[in-house]
């Protein structure tokens, strides 16, 4: 188990799902092995039990840490803080199945209670010394119609100084069997496993919610990752314009030199090349930031990680998505994990309706008693029966008689018993079916909100996309003519047509031109992101697939639970 990654350079959106996180990497937060870096190869990473991820293994070129897309996305599944969490929680939802299975546990009891007493006495006919020895043991099980059965074996040993007890010492043992079974309210498999049916419900949201959690930590660290390749390839835009700054000033020397050219010019030079390493200045900062962020959303150790500078390696340029919004809408209501979690909720709701339904009722509980006793123990004889004072002789028995009585039943006895009742205004019981309809009825409507919303999403997201295509083609239209218009003012510049103020004023617009140009392929990405992410495919996108264990948890692998639990 664990989790399976290829590195493919197929653009993001046409390749088939590689990445498989598995039960371990899914569930137990801190529980993951060392991952080796990214390679075309597959790569099986295992888990351990209880323990924090391992630093990760990262690569460097030339004291650059080396990361494409699919590493950053890799790395952040396995050490992102966010998903540590998340994967505590939904270990400990799915193992709230088993602790409320835990109701169908047989248990078993015993008690024992010894005492030796001495007590002043008024009278002859008193026991001044008494021991007393009782030990009780019992079984009880549950079973899914809300009956219970207990089993009780209460053993008994009396000695006194009495002169009137008898048999002296002596012993009584009782074996009993008790079914008690609700009839009315409490009755049933809903009203007993309860418990055990909401867990089920809040484990399935919660494994939407992990689901929800792993795409929004995909979303956030590619639009992390897009935002570092913007913020260096805006770093190098700005230094083509310092570039262009410089090359101006060198030609406005020469001209000055040989006096073809006015001194005041090469102030101006001056000043756009000033300007322009501000620029610099303030493009390295972003590019800074970009990497502080994408090394906190992969959680990269401290030390030499945080100080070498990432290369980001994978292209930002992709072919263009063709939408069909009207498909991509019927994606997402089916693929959307928040849909599929509010889902949960109103199963859980309806639960909790038809339990407080049943509350309604009033209680009747049948109750039946079946068992066996026996005694035992050393009979005194008495020649005068009214003289105890007088004993004559000793009958030897003990424990062995009483139980031995009830091997062979000789004394046995039953009892049934109806109990019933009911509240005379039952207000509680009432209050709480009304709020568990109104919970309901809100659940739906939250529901249909989020129907709304997820539509919504789905078509600004497939409109963003569309925008963001036609931004390209109109940011490098927008570079192609203000780099023909920059050739033409050189020309003019050079036949003393134009002046370094004017040249610098077009290499500006150049230069925000190339700046959007960047912007809008970085801009198509992100939106591409956002359209996957609102039709639920990212982590099918990005090759990322949860293999969350089936059925309910246990202690032992491959056990069940009791068969009277299902």
């Amino acid at each position: 188990m664990g989790i399976v990654h290829r590195i493919e350079n197929t653009p993001r959106h046409l390749r088939p799902a590689r990445l498989a996180l598995s039960a371990s990497a899914v569930l137990f937060a801190a529980m993951l092995g060392l991952a080796a870096p990214p390679v075309a190869a597959e790569t099986v990473v295992g888990a351990t039990v209880g323990t924090r991820p391992q630093p990760p293994e990262l690569e460097s070129k030339d004291g650059s840490l080396v990361l494409s897309l699919d590493s950053a996305i890799e790395l952040a599944l396995q050490h992102n803080l966010g998903l540590i969490v998340e994967r505590y929680n939904r270990t400990q939802t799915r193992f709230s199945i088993l602790q409320n299975a835990g109701i169908y546990d047989d248990r078993l009891n015993a008690n024992l209670v010894t005492s030796d007493q001495s007590t002043a006495t008024t009278s002859t006919l008193e026991a001044s010394e008494a021991k007393r020895t009782n030990l009780a043991l019992g079984w009880s099980r549950l079973f899914a119609t809300g009956g219970t059965t207990d089993v009780t074996f209460d053993n008994r040993r009396n000695e006194s100084n009495s002169r009137f007890e008898n048999p002296n010492p002596g012993f009584r043992s009782d074996l009993e069997a008790t079914f008690t079974q609700p009839l009315l309210r409490n009755y049933g498999r809903l009203a007993t496993e309860r418990g055990i049916l909401i867990a089920r419900t809040n484990s399935v949201a919660s494994r939407e919610n992990f689901e929800r959690a792993l795409t929004e930590t995909v979303k956030a660290v590619s639009d992390s990752y897009w935002r570092l390749v913007e913020a260096g390839e805006q770093l190098r835009v700005a230094e083509q314009s310092l570039d262009l700054a410089k090359e101006l000033h060198e030609r406005n020397k020469i001209q000055v030199d040989v006096g073809t050219l006015a001194p005041l010019e090469l102030v101006q030079s001056e000043a756009a090349i000033a300007t322009r390493e501000e620029e610099i200045i303030r493009a390295q900062s972003a590019v800074g930031d970009a990497e502080d962020a994408l090394r906190r959303l992969i959680n990269l150790p401290a030390g030499p990680a945080w100080e070498m500078p990432i290369e980001a390696t994978t292209e930002a340029e992709t072919e263009r998505l063709s939408i069909d919004v009207q498909s991509a809408i019927q994606k997402a209501l089916a693929h959307r994990p928040e849909l599929r979690a509010q889902q949960a909720t109103i199963e859980r709701l309806k639960i909790e309706q038809a339990f407080t339904k049943n509350q309604l009722k009033p209680s009747l509980d049948l109750q039946l008693k079946y068992g066996f006793n026996g005694a035992g123990g050393t009979i005194n004889q008495f020649d005068d029966p009214t003289d105890p004072t007088l004993v004559t002789g000793k009958i030897s028995g003990g424990y062995g008689d009483s139980l031995q009585q009830i091997l062979d039943r000789d004394f046995d006895g039953w009892s049934a018993q109806l109990t019933f009742g009911i509240p005379i205004q039952n207000r509680q019981a009432k209050a709480q079916a009304v709020i568990a309809n109104l919970a309901l009825d809100q659940g739906n409507v939250q529901l249909e909100d989020i129907q709304a919303g997820i539509v919504t999403e789905v078509r600004t997201a497939a409109r963003a996309v569309e925008t963001a295509a036609k931004q390209i083609d109109a940011a490098r239209s927008s570079v192609k003519f203000q780099e023909r218009n920059l050739e033409a003012e050189r020309k003019r510049y050079e036949n003393g047509m134009s002046t370094s103020y004017r040249i610098n004023q077009i290499q500006d617009d150049l230069t925000r031109a190339r700046s959007r140009e960047v912007s809008a392929i970085v801009n198509y990405r992100t939106s591409i992101t956002a359209f996957e992410r609102a039709i639920g495919e990212l982590l099918t996108a990005n090759g990322v697939s949860i293999d969350d264990p089936a059925g309910d948890p246990t202690l032992a692998e491959g056990a069940k639970l009791p068969a009277n639990a299902n």
